[in-house]
C-alpha cells in the first residue's frame, strides 16, 4: 500500500520535460524518455537476466548517452553503466562508482522504506551531481560541467 501512495505522491511531485532547468536532462527527456519512437537501434550490452519493466526506455536512454555496456556493480568488468538494487549494495560503493565516472542506474529505489531512504542519501551527496528519478528506475551520475540538480520526472508509461 505504501508503495501505490508513493507513486501517486511522485506523479504530484514529478515534471516532465518542461520543468527540467538543465539543457543535459531537458534533451534527454525531450529526445529519449518523452519521445513515442526509439532514439535508434539498441547497441547496449546487457546482462541475459535484466529484464525489468523499463528495460525499452533504459536502453533507449544508455544507446542516446553512448553507453556500450550496462553491468552489476562489484562485478569485474568495464562497463561504463551499472545496476544496483539499494538492498545489497552499501552507499559508498555506489558514491565510489560514481566517482569513477559510471552512470549508476538503482532498480525501483521506492521499494522499500529503507531503499528510500538510502536513495535520499545518495541524492543528497555532494559526489552525485545528477539524479533522475523516474520511479521505477533512478540514474545518477557525475557531470563536471553542471551544477548539482535533482530531477524528478514522470515514468513515461507508454514505453
Amino acid at each position: 500500500m505504501r508503495y501505490c501512495w508513493e507513486l501517486i505522491r511522485h506523479f504530484f511531485v514529478s515534471n516532465s520535460r518542461h520543468g527540467t532547468h538543465s539543457p543535459f536532462v531537458y534533451d534527454l527527456a525531450s529526445r529519449v524518455i518523452y519521445h513515442v519512437s526509439h532514439v535508434r537501434p539498441h547497441t547496449v550490452k546487457i546482462p541475459l537476466d535484466f529484464k525489468p519493466k523499463y528495460r525499452s526506455l533504459l536502453l533507449d536512454i544508455l544507446t542516446y548517452m553512448d553507453v556500450g555496456e550496462l553491468g552489476y556493480l562489484g562485478q569485474p568488468d568495464c562497463a561504463e553503466a551499472v545496476l544496483v538494487d539499494l538492498r545489497n549494495v552499501p552507499s559508498d560503493e555506489i558514491i565510489q562508482a560514481v566517482r569513477e565516472g559510471k552512470i549508476v542506474v538503482v532498480h525501483e529505489p521506492f521499494q522499500t522504506r529503507k531503499t528510500k531512504r538510502v536513495w535520499q542519501e545518495l541524492v543528497k551527496s555532494t559526489d552525485i551531481v545528477v539524479s533522475i528519478n523516474l520511479f521505477y528506475f533512478g540514474l545518477l551520475m557525475y557531470r563536471k560541467e553542471q551544477r548539482k540538480e535533482n530531477f524528478c520526472l514522470r515514468y513515461p508509461f507508454w514505453k
